[in-house]
């Protein structure tokens, strides 16, 4: 089993005289007593650039005091020991209309290793405010979406990194802040943007990318490596003014996405409660029932279907995780048939009972022909984000072979059985409201999918159905997409068929190239597109017989954001992009 890769962002073509320079400082290195790592840095860049076919040359201090004219970026890793003729000629530079991607404590001292302070550093990000805040481990960073930074690894992920120091931004807007596992700021009393780790900046004509960590520190490599290594790209080439696109995560006009989700068990009559209240707000959830249980109520299926989705909970409420493989295909089978036979169709997701699975769940799941998994945070042992994933699955017996995909959806945040350690009896509606958005807060900051999960035995009572109106209005009010599981899981499953290209074809413009893989038609598809600069209008024309496309009001950072329309399975759809300054 393995994770699919989200795909890369697309990025224009370098030009012909495009060159990153990148500081190997002795400044740095003496001041460090330790040219071997140092040089380690200064090694991954120019690994990173070569990776991506991005022409580099590795400078030293002399050189960069001298100025920088045959350079679109200048890289400066962990360079904490910078001179003043160095600063000026990055001033220069900036002033010019350079890049400039700065790691660590850029410039905390100068040349001869005297403690300058974090002035240079605040000049360049726009920060108000930087701090040596001494936290123990584990360090974690949180991506938001929306960013030119994370363009070509969506938002809603986190990365676990390793640095001997960390420095912590406050400023209006960051593109990655210090959290814990769960993606929440580490410090709880401080809000996202005062904890920051990774800022963009425009300064002058030139624009700034500064890290508040060491670039080579993503702990154990794997995703967290691959994550953090897409946002090293997606720096390069914004810092060099070349146009980023990506495909947005959730369909157009949305901006992140929620789920009503109910586990159907004990006191399972109560899951008609919340499926009243869903279908008055008109709105949908997902009921995933133990079938042994509800088929003592043969109409409760009817009423669950009426309000959305019905999936599978196993039938039995037993743990799956121990089983053999033939054992939980046997289990699941039977609880997709029982749930047939009420009423509740061809059911397309599970959630393990107690979120207790393994790899034999997910070959099981493959084999009986599931779409999703719903992953609870008790059961959460592999996913760093608030964005669905999706799983390769090969099966193989003798001769026969096989490969599967399923959509895996993870919760980050507690249910309703875990919102208060002494249970849910008592608790005040209003205060379950607030508590819910609360999480809801974060995850639509990081532009990822909010699971509200709640049991029959718990807010599924009529006692506690009067919250959901008030959730749902705080959605609509958010601009968040509110679905079914299944929903969700054929949207990301066929949004992962969608790839952008990017080619220039003249000034202020660019082609733009859509192909689509999927099996069905797609529609509401979005594309950010982040430009080389600020713009005043843009402009889309669909080339040949593509479906048109339009682009949304709004601009922030140089983004244009592109709505298309239905995408037809096995197409290659083009765009002629233009802009005025």
């Amino acid at each position: 089993m393995s994770i699919q890769p989200a795909a890369a962002a697309a990025t224009a073509p370098p030009g012909p005289n495009s060159r990153v320079a990148i500081l190997r400082s002795d400044y740095t290195s003496g001041f460090l007593h330790s040219s071997m790592n140092y040089n380690a840095h200064v090694d991954y860049w120019r690994n990173l650039a070569q990776r991506v076919n991005v022409p580099s040359l590795v400078i030293t201090d002399p050189m960069l005091e001298n100025g920088l004219q045959s350079f679109d970026v200048l890289v400066l890793p962990s360079a904490i020991s910078l001179s003043e003729k160095e600063r000026s000629s990055i001033r220069a530079f900036l002033a010019a209309g350079g890049g400039v991607i700065a790691t660590w404590a850029t410039g905390a001292h100068d040349e001869t290793g005297a403690w300058k302070g974090a002035d240079f550093l605040l000049e360049l990000t726009g920060a108000d405010s930087l701090n040596f805040t001494e936290r123990p481990p584990p360090w974690f960073v949180s991506f938001p979406s929306g960013k030119p930074t994370t363009a070509g690894a969506p938002g809603g992920f986190r990365v676990q990194v390793d640095s001997p120091e960390r420095l912590e931004a406050k400023r209006l807007e960051v593109d990655g802040y210090w959290s814990d596992v769960n993606l929440f700021p580490v410090d709880a009393k401080l809000p996202a943007n005062f904890e920051g780790a990774l800022l963009h900046n425009s300064v002058g004509r030139g624009r700034v990318v500064w890290y508040g960590f060491q670039e080579n520190a993503a702990v154990a490599g794997g995703d967290d490596k691959r994550m953090l290594d897409a946002t090293l790209v997606d720096s390069l080439a914004w810092a060099g003014k070349r146009t980023l696109c990506a495909v947005d995560p959730w369909p157009a006009p949305y901006s992140a996405a929620a789920i009503f989700v109910c586990d159907v068990e004990d006191e399972f009559y109560n899951a008609a409660y919340s499926a009243s209240a869903l279908q008055k707000a008109q709105e949908k959830g997902t009921f995933f029932c133990v079938a042994n249980m509800v088929k003592d109520d043969p109409d409760l299926i009817a009423k669950l279907k009426d309000a959305g989705e019905v999936a599978s909970h196993g039938d039995l409420h037993n743990r799956f995780g121990p089983r053999r493989v033939l054992s939980q295909i046997a289990h699941l089978e039977n609880s997709k048939w029982r749930l047939w036979q009420l009423g509740g169709g061809w059911v397309q997701g599970f959630h393990p009972p107690f979120d207790d699975f393994g790899d034999r769940t997910m070959e099981a799941l493959a084999a009986s022909h599931f779409r999703y998994i719903l992953i609870g945070a008790e059961g959460n042992t592999g996913s760093n984000g608030v964005l669905p994933e999706i799983l390769r699955i090969s099966q193989s017996l003798g001769w026969f072979h096989r490969d599967m995909k399923l959509v895996s959806m993870t919760r980050t945040v507690d249910d309703d059985l875990h919102f208060s350690p002494l249970g849910i009896v008592g608790l005040d509606p209003t205060w379950i409201v607030q508590r819910a958005l609360g999480d809801f807060e974060i995850i639509h900051a990081l532009g990822g999918m909010y699971l509200f999960c709640f049991h029959s035995q718990g807010f599924s009572a009529p006692e506690y159905v009067g919250i959901f109106p008030d959730l749902i209005n705080e959605f609509h009010r958010s601009g968040t997409w509110i679905a079914t599981a299944e929903g969700v899981a054929e949207w990301w499953e066929l949004r992962s068929h969608v790839a952008v290209s990017l080619s220039n074809n003249q000034a202020d413009g660019l082609r733009l190239v859509v192909k689509y893989t999927g099996a069905k038609p797609l529609g509401h598809v979005a594309l950010s597109v982040f430009l080389p600069g600020q713009f005043h209008q843009g402009h889309i024309l669909a080339v040949g017989a593509s479906p048109p496309a339009e682009i949304a009001p709004g601009d922030v950072d140089g983004r244009l954001s592109v709505r298309l329309g239905t995408l037809q399975p096995g197409t290659i759809s083009q765009y002629d992009l233009t802009w005025t300054q």
